[in-house]
């Protein structure tokens, strides 16, 4: 793994970053937008700075926008996601700007990279097909989110008259971005080795990724071609025979380790399931460290845990029979540790299990006087002594133990698209076409079962137990792919907005270690016994299937408007 060095570049239109994560470089301080445009290098290091576009850990902090993972003190995505806010709230028009930056540096880029004559054809096209797929990165989310937006092409100027025009049909805006793609992807490697130095770069199986992701987000019964389209597209990276499921033999723990150091791409050549990931590199003795602070905002041993999972989310593990927790014969709630066993393995490799070790959270809910390092109980005393967490739950996945203990050395790789989001969407395409078959399912969703040793999907089981398929595909889905971004745009295209009205919920008041009871006091509880933390939230359909149009954003152009349904 090459060094990370941040370079600024200065142009005549535009000054920004380069995370180069890729080539060591010498300082360009003296290059000008004159003067540039002359090498490969230059190619190279322009096209970087698109990359901050795929954003990275914020990727984590997008999984709030759901119901599954909440943040305690995040006033952004959680007050979206809770639907209480309105076209003045601050996140709309910071992200709607970031999105739009980003598409800013991709369109200069692609107006200019044709300039560097002296660098062979293919080499070109490949660092622009690059940055097609950071664009459709960026038009994936601004439709996700708005619907109809602009639709720019191009750098503006403050008298460009786009500035003011209307927004464009979403449909239209994504017919737009997949030809791109299919036109584009050719360019690129069909695979970059992981653990080799230009791993992080953007491949053909990134972009065919990002087709299909694209596809699937807006597939319905209206639109049932973007379902063919993203079932072509994630069996093309299928066909690649490139990647695959990572495992070792290790089935508890395989998963955990793929989100870890043991794991992870960027440096362990085993793993050919992460197709693009966003690389940092604190440990290689880089001149400027490149990190950030998830494993310890997970188990922060003297705060309040910043990412924590709800009951909602821990309920939907299956019991290793393949039976809903609550139905199969193995349910057990009668403790914190019981519910936690005879459950789908990956429960225990994503959420805090007790009996977890090495554990750097400080003391846990036994309030030990000596810290064993190791989980057994959830902690609500907020005294500084160990980590909190609301709904008494805790992520594992993501976390690195040894970065816990000291704030902001973490340096794993965020993964921004895997393998098994491709057999996903392979799998709910092919459904939803009234084409999956049991070999189907036993080429995607059993592949990931069976990473862990969980129970098989069997179509005829399914029906045979009187549970619904398409619910169970969700189902894993859902599971498979907490804390990685997807939630919210799953719950939107599935039509299941009532999901995010209805209440966060934790863990049983009973479970709860005698030293903690004091602190739970205050909270109120279901009919069952279960810690409400939020029943302020509502999900109104349809306003809440889309984002509320910024207000800002509006008064610089009043033609955005009408605002979207239910917003006025």
């Amino acid at each position: 793994m090459k060094k990370l060095y941040y370079i600024s570049v200065l142009f005549s239109l535009l000054l920004f970053s380069c995370n180069d994560s890729f080539l060591d470089r010498p300082p360009l301080d003296e290059l000008t937008d004159d003067n540039y445009w002359q090498t490969e290098q230059h190619v190279i290091n322009a096209a970087n700075a698109c990359y901050p576009g795929l954003i990275g850990k914020d990727i984590v902090n997008m999984d709030c926008l759901g119901e599954d993972l909440i943040w305690y003190q995040d006033k952004s995505w959680r007050v979206i996601s809770s639907g209480n806010y309105g076209s003045s709230f601050g996140t709309l028009n910071s992200q709607w700007n970031s999105r739009y930056t980003a598409l800013y540096r991709c369109h200069y880029f692609l107006e200019n990279y044709n300039r560097a004559t002296s660098v062979p054809e293919e080499v070109r096209e490949r660092y622009a097909a690059e940055v097609k797929v950071i664009r459709a990165f960026q038009y994936w989310l601004l439709t996700s989110f708005w619907g109809d937006v602009p639709f720019i092409t191009k750098t503006l100027t403050v008298e460009s008259p786009e500035l003011y025009e209307a927004r464009t049909n979403k449909y239209e805006i994504v017919d737009w971005i997949l030809n791109d793609l299919e036109e584009s992807y050719k360019y690129l490697p069909e695979s970059i080795e992981p653990a080799s130095d230009e791993f992080g770069r953007i491949t053909q199986a990134a972009a065919l990724t990002m087709k299909a992701r694209l596809a699937l987000q807006f597939a319905d019964k209206e639109h049932p071609g973007y379902w063919e389209i993203a079932s072509e597209a994630a069996s093309r990276v299928m066909r690649m025979n490139k990647y695959g499921i990572y495992k070792t033999g290790n089935k508890d723990k395989d998963y955990e380790n793929l989100f870890n150091f043991t794991g992870r791409a960027s440096r362990v050549a085993a793993n050919n399931e992460t197709i693009l990931a966003y690389v940092y590199g604190y440990d290689d003795n880089a001149n400027t460290k490149v990190v950030h602070n998830l494993s310890r905002e997970c188990h922060v041993p003297d705060q309040q845990a910043r990412y924590m999972p709800s009951k909602a989310f821990c309920d939907s593990y299956l019991c290793l029979d393949g039976k809903p927790f609550g139905i199969s014969e193995l349910s057990d709630s009668s403790s914190y540790a019981a519910y936690f066993e005879n459950r789908d393995p990956r429960m225990k490799q994503t959420v805090l299990p007790p009996g977890y070790a090495p554990y750097y959270g400080g003391r846990d809910g036994r309030d030990l006087t000596d810290v064993d390092n190791v989980f057994m109980a959830p902690r609500f005393n907020n005294d500084k002594k160990g980590s909190v967490s609301g709904t008494g739950f805790y992520c594992v996945k993501y976390v690195e133990p040894t970065k816990v203990p000291v704030y902001n050395t973490d340096d794993n790789d965020i993964i921004i698209m895997r393998y098994a989001e491709v057999l996903f969407i392979y799998a709910e395409a092919m459904f939803e076409q009234g084409k999956l078959t049991q070999d189907i399912v036993d080429q995607t969703i059993n592949q990931l079962r069976g990473r862990v040793g969980m129970h098989p999907m069997i179509l005829t089981e399914l029906q045979q137990w009187g549970m619904d398929i398409r619910e169970e595909i969700h189902r894993e889905r859902r599971v498979e792919l907490f804390m990685e971004g997807f939630r919210w745009f799953d719950v939107v295209r599935w039509k299941e907005g009532w999901r995010l009205g209805d209440p966060i919920k934790g863990v049983n008041k009973s479970w709860v270690n005698e030293t903690q009871k004091d602190y739970i006091s205050s909270y109120r509880t279901d009919n069952y016994g279960y810690l409400i933390l939020d029943d302020s939230r509502q999900f109104v359909d349809p306003k809440n299937y889309l984002f509320c149009l910024p207000q800002e954003q509006m008064e610089r152009n009043p033609n955005l408007k009408p605002n979207n349904p239910g917003w006025d």
